[in-house]
Formats: structure tokens, C-alpha cells, sequence
């Protein structure tokens, strides 16, 4: 249908369009939890005051893994036209234990940090996991955003966090522009960033031997100062309204990052390729293992698609997402939201599955013996897996814009082992054991 300026009729269905394209842009944005965007906002007639959305939430792993509470803040305000200013502030403190990459043993095994100077110890039989896993993240984002010419919005932004082994910082920019009666959206997004490893010790150098915890002996593990990696993102991509109820979405992405990529952290355990044994290491009390080692750029790309819906009462967000890289992995994802409106209140349910396979470097063990690849990880992230989370939403919204809501979502991953891996002892252990988690969260919009 042909909109026509010029004349009263025309006028009010331009009206009556941009605030049917404007409900469904807020309402699935209160969907997936973010903030209304310039194009949104932009339709006031003049500024609104600071808008604020807060969220506490906690992610917790069984067995006394990984706890993580997170506090995010989101602050915005409108300066006229289509002027968005948003500032958001977020904290993470991580505790807990997190799997080191080595595999269990018949005997207690004793790792040490990259330098050298911290130990502890693992039972038999159990996943090794390191204890000393602490952190606190702080980041902090800026956006200013403001039309550009009649039809396009620029918007420019920077970032930064830190913790304590760990430095980011960032800029990013993105230009969009509306055709068809804005009813099409195009728009292009490029970030750079570059950040800072520092870890405890120094890094160690790929694939060198763990040292025994307190060893100030010459051994064959070496170290380095600082690294350092850049990550450049372009993202492309269109909107498209269908019809009055319908919002449909379509990105690529490109990533490349060069730099160190290593988790300093992360270990290899050397094993017999006959019975599955620790193989000796550098002290009577110490078993071999290896630091890991990750090639020094990675490409990725990524297609993504989303489709929103406004029902009668409800919302449906449904999404896709295929991702490639250079390292040999490639993983899919399908998220699944329905919001059903009960009075003025709202119940969210949420599904989502993710797969992928595995790199070409993801080792579960080295055989001693075999030549030392190039690169090789334990890291179970690395691997091939896939997860699923299943969670509810409960919303509140009371007027003039605020709400409250809470959410809880469980959380299960399965990791595969290298068939090659399993062998002698290590077949009585299970290499990959499932991981599963409780979320919850608590949000208020004022």
C-alpha cells in the first residue's frame, strides 16, 4: 500500500503506521530485555527525562563450579530529535572452581598456577578443577547516537573493563539508513578493540612444561611479560516490516582477531597411550603437563535471523544463528521466546539449544611419546557439545514506562570426548562430565 503526503488521509496513515512500527519495536525490545533504540525514542515529539533498567543476576554450576552475581546498569535520555545519550555499567564477581583441561587419575594430582608460586591439589579420580578461580570484571559502555541526513541515524561508542589479570578497551560506530516508506532498514556496524592479558606469573609459553608448585629451579617452562590481542567486528544487516504485526530481521558477521588467543591457564595432561597413566613430570610429587596453545588469528562468520511477531495479545521472538570459523568449528543456535500478555502482567517462557563441533587443535590428552602438535586444548568450550536452557519470565509493567521482573532459567551442557582419548584407565572416567547451572534474575525499569 502506497502512503501519499500532501493530504490529510496520507498524513494519518503514516500516523497510524509509524505507531504500529513503533509499539512493535518496543514491545518485542521489552521482550528480549533492552532498551528501546534511537528509532524508537526518536518518535516523541520532545525529550523525555533519564530512563534507567537495572538487573541483579546470579549463575550458579553444580558441584561448586563457577558462581557469577552480576549487577547491570542501563541509563538513557533523549535530546530532541532522534539524540539518544545511554551509559551502562556492568559488575561481575566470579568464584567458585573451573575445570584446568587436565584429565582425572588413579592418584591425587598436584598443578600449579603459571607461576609457579600457588599449588593445589586434586582427589583421585575427580576432574581437576582449579580452585584459586576468582575474579571481578567491571565494564563500563557509552553510546551517543543522532540522525544523520533525513533518512539515516549514526551512532558512535566506546568501551572499557577490566579485571584483574585482563584490559579492554574499545570504540565502535554504526550507520543505518531507512528506505521504502521506512519499512526497510539497513545498517552497518564496525567495533575495534584491543585488549591487555596479564596474567599471574606472566604467560607461559605454548605447550612448555608445568613447573612443581614452589620450583625455582631453571626448568623447560618459560615466560613472558604481557600479551596483547585486537578483535576487529563488522556487522551487516536488514530490517524488514512486514505488514503491521511482523518484524523480521537478517545479519552477517565477520569477526577476526589477531594476538595472543591462549588461555594461560589451561593445561594438558601427558598420558601412556597404552594404559592411560600420568606420565612422570619435572618432580617425584608432579605429574607431566603441558601449558596449551591456540593459533595466533581466528576468523569467524555469522548469519543470523530473527523474526518478531505481535499475535492479538501475544509476542513471538523467534531466531537462527550459524557461526564458522577457521579453528573448524561451526555451531548453530535457536532461541525461542512467547510472551503471553495476562492483564498487566506477562509470562515469558524461553528455549534455546546450541551445538557445535569441535576445533581442529581440541585435544583431550597428549600421548607421550607422539610429536607435540602445533597447537592443542583441553578447553571444554573447544570441544564438540551442545547445551540447552529452558527458563520463565515474569513481568510487571505499572505505567509511564517502569517495570519489574524476575526470571529463572536452568541451564545444561554435554561435551563429547575424542574417542582417541579414551584409553587404558581413562576409559572408567568420564572425560566431559555434564555441567549444569541454575540463573536467576531480578529487573527493574524506572
Amino acid at each position: 500500500m502506497q502512503l501519499k503526503g500532501g493530504g490529510p488521509r496520507g498524513s494519518d496513515r503514516k500516523a497510524r503506521h509509524k505507531k504500529v512500527a513503533a509499539s512493535l519495536a518496543a514491545a518485542t525490545c521489552s521482550l528480549l530485555g533492552l532498551a528501546q533504540p534511537p528509532t524508537v525514542e526518536a518518535k516523541e515529539a520532545k525529550p523525555k527525562k533519564w530512563r534507567f533498567d537495572t538487573a541483579l543476576q546470579f549463575y550458579g554450576e553444580n558441584d561448586d563450579r563457577v558462581q557469577d552475581t552480576s549487577f547491570n546498569f542501563l541509563a538513557r535520555k533523549t535530546y530532541g530529535r532522534e539524540r539518544l545519550l545511554s551509559f551502562k555499567l556492568a559488575v561481575d564477581s566470579l568464584t567458585g572452581a573451573s575445570p584446568n583441561g587436565a584429565v582425572p587419575a588413579n592418584d591425587a594430582q598436584t598443578f600449579t598456577s603459571p607461576s609457579g608460586g600457588r599449588g593445589y591439589t586434586t582427589p583421585a579420580g575427580e576432574i581437576p578443577l582449579d580452585s584459586t578461580f576468582l575474579d571481578t570484571r567491571i565494564a563500563l559502555n557509552g553510546d551517543w547516537a543522532r540522525p544523520a541526513g533525513r533518512f539515516g541515524r549514526v551512532s558512535l561508542g566506546a568501551s572499557v573493563s577490566n579485571e584483574y589479570d585482563y584490559l579492554h578497551a574499545g570504540v565502535n560506530g554504526r550507520y543505518s539508513r531507512d528506505f521504502n516508506q521506512r519499512n526497510t532498514t539497513l545498517s552497518l556496524g564496525l567495533a575495534i578493540a584491543g585488549d591487555s592479558v596479564e596474567p599471574v606469573g606472566g604467560t607461559p609459553d605454548p605447550l612448555s612444561v608445568m613447573p612443581a608448585p614452589d620450583d625455582d629451579t631453571d626448568s623447560d617452562s618459560a615466560y613472558r611479560g604481557d600479551e596483547s590481542k585486537t578483535v576487529t567486528d563488522l556487522v551487516v544487516g536488514v530490517t524488514q516490516v512486514f505488514g503491521k504485526r511482523t518484524l523480521a530481521q537478517f545479519n552477517y558477521s565477520f569477526s577476526h582477531a589477531s594476538g595472543y588467543l591462549t588461555d594461560p591457564y589451561k593445561l594438558l595432561s601427558v598420558v601412556d597411550p597404552v594404559t592411560g597413566d600420568p606420565t612422570p613430570g619435572p618432580s617425584p610429587d608432579v605429574y607431566l603437563y603441558r601449558f596449551e596453545s591456540r593459533p595466533d588469528t581466528r576468523t569467524k562468520h555469522s548469519l543470523y535471523a530473527q523474526v518478531r511477531r505481535h499475535l492479538s495479545r501475544d509476542i513471538l521472538d523467534a531466531s537462527y544463528r550459524f557461526m564458522t570459523d577457521d579453528w573448524g568449528i561451526q555451531s548453530h543456535t535457536v532461541d525461542f521466546r512467547y510472551r503471553f500478555k495476562l492483564g498487566r502482567h506477562y509470562l515469558q517462557p524461553h528455549a534455546r539449544y546450541y551445538v557445535q563441533s569441535a576445533a581442529d587443535f581440541y585435544y583431550r590428552t597428549l600421548f607421550d611419546g607422539d610429536p607435540t602438535p602445533e597447537h592443542a586444548s583441553a578447553d571444554r568450550r573447544l570441544g564438540e557439545l551442545d547445551a540447552y536452557t529452558l527458563g520463565l519470565k515474569y513481568g510487571h509493567p505499572y505505567g509511564n514506562g517502569k517495570e519489574w521482573s524476575v526470571r529463572l532459567e536452568y541451564y545444561s551442557q554435554s561435551g563429547r570426548a575424542p574417542p582417541e582419548s579414551q584409553v587404558g584407565s581413562l576409559r572408567q572416567f568420564d572425560l566431559v562430565p555434564t555441567v549444569d547451572a541454575l540463573i536467576g534474575q531480578i529487573g527493574f525499569r524506572f
